[in-house]
């Protein structure tokens, strides 16, 4: 998938249009436990599959007029209209949560959860991955540049990231222009 250079050309072309965009942003939680526990080849046919979900999604979705990037690591962004992203983000989720316990061994899967050591060395049991999704729309709030939408993007993704199922949390802010 198209990485950091793409994604910031197609958020400057689209600020510029002036037309109705979403920017969202997706992470996995739990992913670096996983990756721990199961190794680089396990966990990269984890990101792997994800992409492929996101890509398969919108294509179904669309009509080609979304955009879907990698930023790195487990971190993916779609770009669409304001009108398209909750049924896209939505379907992302139910695929997602249907195929990662597959990358579970049997045990784990049944148990829910994976042992696992912070980086503190803290024995703890990580539950099993689930997607945060954090969007910014423009429909009630003028988006100045990329940089902006990625530091509210990067905001919500960590409220999402902070329960403990798969999540799509919106950009609710309102300006005094869209009041």
């Amino acid at each position: 998938l198209p990485g950091g250079i793409a994604i910031e050309a197609i958020h400057n072309k689209r600020l510029k249009e002036d037309t109705s965009v979403s920017f969202s942003q997706r992470d996995l939680s739990n992913f670096k436990a996983f990756n721990d526990r199961y190794g680089y080849a396990r966990g990269n046919e984890v990101i792997q599959a994800t992409a492929k979900i996101v890509s398969e999604v919108v294509k179904a979705q669309d009509n080609e007029a979304s955009f879907v990037g990698h930023i790195g690591g487990d971190d993916f962004v779609v770009i669409t209209s304001a009108e398209r992203y909750e049924k896209i983000c939505l379907t992302i989720i139910d695929a997602f949560d249907r195929r990662v316990p597959d990358f579970y061994d049997l045990e784990d899967r049944q148990r829910g959860y994976i042992q696992g050591e912070t980086r503190q060395g803290q024995k703890v049991s990580f539950p099993i991955m689930t997607l945060a999704i954090a969007v910014v729309t423009n429909q009630y709030y003028k988006m100045k540049s990329h940089i902006q939408i990625g530091e509210i993007a990067a905001e919500l993704k960590n409220y999402a990231k902070s329960f403990s199922r798969s999540m799509l949390v919106v950009n609710r802010r309102k300006d005094s222009a869209s009041s």
